[in-house]
């Protein structure tokens, strides 16, 4: 049974938490908070009064060829990262600030793509349309086709759709 927990998560997970902190500390932020859970990853910090996103998922790794299992992977690799730019840092390398430069986050304003508002603004509801228009022939398929027979069913088939109308949507 203790080989078993082992091999849980929680072990990983707390091992890269205790990373994460001793990175953390060393590039001098104190204020930071991250979480995971099955796809993705990802850590905030504050740094010079700026604030900085990291981000990592499962789909992204898939997309460069790698195999990343879950969360925590994300997790492993986004602490890895970090380590590896202590390393820079302190060898005097770069600067942090030059390394996250491209990591800052932006107002929520900013955040919604032109296309978006772009789709809420083209695609907007018109509300409820009247249906009077749609009893017209040319609204009704094969309408021509069973006008040129039998004027009974063209009645039959007009009464079937007043009722559907009056009924309302089946749903």
């Amino acid at each position: 049974m203790k080989n078993l927990l082992k091999w849980m998560p929680h072990n990983e997970q707390s091992v890269y938490e205790r990373k994460l902190f001793k990175v953390m500390k060393e590039l001098k932020i104190e204020e930071y908070h991250f979480n995971w859970d099955r796809t993705s990853c990802f850590i905030e910090f504050h740094y010079q009064e700026s604030s900085y996103r990291l981000e990592h998922s499962v789909e992204k790794a898939k997309r460069k060829g790698l195999i990343v299992r879950n969360g925590l992977d994300c997790l492993m690799e986004l602490t890895q990262s970090l380590e590896e730019l202590c390393g820079i840092v302190n060898r005097g390398t770069y600067k942090f600030e030059t390394w996250i430069a491209g990591m800052k986050q932006t107002t929520s304003e900013q955040e919604t793509p032109e296309f978006q508002e772009e789709f809420q603004i083209r695609y907007k509801s018109l509300g409820k349309q009247s249906l009077p228009d749609y009893e017209k022939e040319e609204y009704i398929p094969f309408a021509a086709e069973s006008s040129l027979g039998n004027t009974d069913q063209n009645h039959h088939n007009r009464i079937i759709r007043q009722q559907q109308r009056n009924q309302g949507p089946l749903i």
